[in-house]
């Protein structure tokens, strides 16, 4: 059932709360609400996206949401929960975009420098095998570790980790990443059947 008096100050109140029944509701609302969506919509068209684009971005955003709001670094007397949910989206798309082109670039100075790689349907799945091997290991490390893992993976500089992951310098954010990698290495020494998975040519 729908809360007719969602105002920011209960949003923000049941999702400080942590209670999943209200948690629950407060972000279905978020979700569903027409104007936020056609907001985040309109950031994301005007940056060349689509409504693919739109949707991972919008439920990123949501996820970002609640996750500054339980660290307490959103400020509901600085910015309306719909205006900093659209501005978290701009970001992420932003940040996404520019993780793509950088990509591009260092594929193409590549290709140009060994000519285009040869792979194979086999190699393909091979490959999509081990990312998912990857994906199951960093998912044990907690989701701040497994974010910054992939920020690192797409070529992010250690300042615009801390940017996105609001720590307080690009230093903290090296070593936030260099403990990350600790860990993860730490849990793949003590399952060689991932190791061996993953080493397999």
């Amino acid at each position: 059932m729908k809360n007719p008096n969602w105002t920011d100050e209960a949003l923000l109140d049941a999702i400080e709360s942590r209670d999943a029944k209200r948690l629950n509701e407060a972000f279905r609302y978020l979700y569903e609400s027409g104007p936020l969506r056609g907001a985040v919509w309109q950031q994301v068209k005007s940056l060349g996206g689509d409504e693919a684009d739109f949707k991972e971005v919008f439920n990123l955003a949501l996820v970002k949401f609640d996750q500054n709001v339980q660290e307490r670094t959103y400020d509901p007397a600085l910015s309306r929960i719909s205006t900093y949910i659209v501005n978290i989206a701009r970001q992420l798309f932003y940040t996404q975009r520019r993780a793509d082109s950088r990509r591009r670039v260092r594929h193409e100075k590549s290709v140009a420098e060994k000519g285009e790689p040869q792979v194979s349907p086999y190699q393909a799945i091979e490959a999509s095998h081990k990312k998912d091997i990857l994906e199951g290991a960093m998912t044990t490390l907690g989701d701040k570790c497994k974010q910054a893992l992939k920020l690192f993976s797409m070529y992010y500089s250690m300042a615009e980790i801390a940017e996105e992951m609001n720590y307080h310098s690009a230093d903290v954010a090296k070593s936030a990443l260099y403990e990350c990698r600790k860990r993860l290495t730490a849990f793949l020494s003590g399952r060689p059947d991932l190791i061996a998975e993953l080493l397999e040519s």
